[in-house]
């Protein structure tokens, strides 16, 4: 998040319509995922999603609730003797505090589903119990935040303030998970409350002001970020069916923006990453609830122009344009001009922790493994390797991709490096407590196509689905993964037999020829095409039938999308990073890169011979901590 003013020229406008009169449309994915609490990390030797996760948990753990409430308090004078504010974002000087308790309740409803945690259940009901005593002394027909609505008029009079809307739709969707997720339904109450103060709001300036006055309010600068409104409202009119939330919804919709996209016109570069893709996500939830082909178009575009013009090897996809100004690098670069934007402080988490729901939504919608591949790529190198090991809440802002960087030295608009427990709180703070907690939302999907059910492997991370209820089948993926190439599904069923079609994905990245499909010890000839999803020859599954997936893995180099001579290099889909201070120049035969160790106990380590002669270690990004390192190299 940034609080710069926007520069952007707009030079396509498109006028999309906005019609009221919509009937909710029925769905048509072609996969769906599982509930959370059907899917579970579990231990290995080696899961950094799971280490990611308990390192986030002893995060929550450690974060006192009545200094989370501190500014909502004040914001009702409340009495906070003996309560010591947080610092960062979340001071009481902060425009936007309040909003890391809107996460923090998400991510404890998540958590509860995720991995059966009472305790953090607990607490977040006590904040919502305390967060009704504020709503109520505040008494404003349902507004609640952390700062007073007088943000919102001066939002209206057009006056510097930071994103109010962002703030408030984050504490509805905090709300909204408590409600849905753990049943509480008070939770539930307070944020229909909130949404009925919007409602007046939004009604009021569209009768008081121009179309124009509201444009600049909402869609003019980063200042106003508006967040995930538009996909929340839509949200809401497909769970209830009330026309309000559809009619608010548009009003979110920039056309201009949105319409460019239908277009498939890339005007990104300069324009704010993260403030855009929220509104995009907002399409794909417009399309899934009224039908309107064009808001599916819209994310379809947006994810083909981000990930082939302006991402790079590891997913990320903002680096800016160093010649407007430091905080442009929180911004999207000129198309295919990756090479010129490699810094100290590329790719917001929030980017990357947004790009995945994106992505998540098009394997939903079309069953295509690409996507697939490209969840993967983020989900391996641009969200692993954001948490410092060494003790729960430092995490990254922004994950440099220079020649001699480093992530402690990192730069961002939050600050140098790993933020801190109690004085940081910066936004990818709560990206990244959101994120930790739902990292087994898309391991698995299913579907029940001609009634047959059908059960899709999607990453290769040790975990367990249990679908008992449904289909009387669990199946356990034991792994190292990418330590190791293998991954083994172990079934266990409550009846003699189980009807079940198994699809596993064949990544991009396979070396077919060397892969390999085992079932029951016997090794099936199985033809492995690399981006798809391959069907198991068997149909009818048994207690302690065993599959074993050998998914063979090579080195490889990767241009940046502007320099054939300019790559990283990669083993399989993790990007591999170089401790060295400066881009050395490798040769192209990249069989001259010797992997130096073969075991799931230590990191995946390879040793490179540059030209001149001097040799250095390549580390998986996700794994270095604290050593500096380059991440692309000439190739001579």
């Amino acid at each position: 998040m940034c609080n710069m003013k926007l520069l952007v020229v707009v030079v396509v406008v498109f006028n999309i319509h906005l019609v009221c009169s919509l009937p909710i449309a029925s769905n048509t994915n072609k996969l769906k995922p599982f509930f959370l609490q059907q899917v579970h990390l579990i231990e290995s030797i080696h899961s950094p999603s799971l280490a990611g996760q308990q390192l986030n948990q002893a995060y929550l753990d450690i974060l006192p609730v009545d200094r989370l409430l501190y500014t909502y308090y004040k914001n009702v004078n409340l009495s906070v003797e003996g309560i010591e504010p947080l610092g960062g974002w979340e001071s009481p000087s902060s425009e936007i505090r309040g909003v890391f308790l809107a996460f923090y309740l998400q991510a404890s409803a998540k958590a509860y589903l995720a991995y059966n945690n009472t305790h953090q259940l607990a607490k977040a009901q006590y904040l919502v119990e305390q967060l009704n005593r504020v709503q109520q002394i505040l008494n404003e027909s349902g507004f609640l935040a952390a700062w007073p609505s007088e943000h919102l008029r001066r939002l209206e009079r057009l006056e510097k303030v930071w994103a109010p809307i962002y703030c408030y739709e984050k504490l509805l969707r905090g709300l909204s998970d408590m409600n849905t997720m753990t049943g509480l339904t008070l939770a539930g109450t307070m944020m229909r409350s909130m949404l009925e103060y919007l409602y007046n709001w939004v009604v009021h300036c569209v009768k008081t002001y121009p179309t124009s006055h509201w444009h600049t309010m909402i869609f003019s600068t980063t200042d106003y970020e508006y967040g995930g409104i538009s996909e929340f409202l839509y949200e809401q009119y497909g769970l209830t069916g009330d026309r309000r939330f559809l009619w608010m919804g548009q009003q979110f919709d920039d056309g201009q923006f949105l319409g460019a996209l239908s277009l498939n016109s890339d005007f990104l570069t300069g324009i704010h990453a993260n403030s855009h893709i929220p509104p995009v996500l907002g399409s794909g939830q417009r399309y899934a609830v009224t039908g309107e082909p064009q808001y599916r178009a819209i994310l379809e575009n947006f994810y083909s122009i981000v990930w082939n013009n302006h991402t790079y090897s590891t997913g990320g996809s903002n680096g800016g344009n160093d010649s407007v100004g430091f905080f442009q690098r929180e911004h999207y670069s000129d198309a295919n001009l990756l090479s010129q934007t490699l810094w100290d402080n590329n790719q917001e988490f929030c980017v990357q922790y947004n790009m995945l729901k994106v992505i998540r939504v098009l394997i939903e919608w079309t069953g295509d493994a690409e996507y697939a591949n490209a969840y993967e790529r983020v989900f391996v190198n641009s969200i692993w390797g954001t948490q410092d090991p060494s003790g729960p809440g430092h995490m990254l802002y922004s994950y440099p991709l220079g020649e001699g960087v480093s992530k402690p030295t990192s730069v961002s608009s939050g600050g140098i490096g790993y933020g801190s427990q109690f004085d940081s709180f910066w936004c990818c703070y709560t990206t990244a407590i959101d994120q930790w907690t739902k990292m087994s939302d898309s391991i698995y999907f299913f579907t029940n196509q001609n009634d047959v059910p059908s059960l899709y492997i999607n990453l290769f991370v040790a975990s367990q689905v249990d679908w008992y209820e449904q289909q009387h089948i669990s199946i356990r993926q034991v792994t190292a993964f990418p330590r190791e190439t293998t991954t083994t599904l172990i079934v266990n069923t409550s009846i003699d037999a189980v009807p079940l079609n198994i699809y596993l994905r064949v990544p991009s990245w396979i070396v077919a020829s060397d892969s390999w499909i085992e079932i029951n010890g016997i090794r099936r000839q199985i033809e492995l095409i690399p981006s798809s999803y391959i069907l198991l020859p068997i149909t009818q599954w048994k207690a302690n039938d065993r599959i074993v997936y050998n998914m063979a893995m090579r080195v490889h180099a990767e241009p940046i999308n502007d320099n054939p001579q300019l790559a990283s290099i990669l083993f399989g889909p993790v990007v591999l990073a170089g401790l060295t201070k400066s881009a050395k120049t490798l040769p192209r035969d990249l069989s001259l890169i010797r992997k130096v160790n073969s075991t799931v106990y230590e990191p995946i380590k390879f040793e490179a011979t540059a030209l001149d002669g001097s040799i250095f270690e390549l580390l998986p990004l996700y794994e270095i901590v604290n050593e500096t390192y380059t991440v692309y190299f000439p190739l001579g």
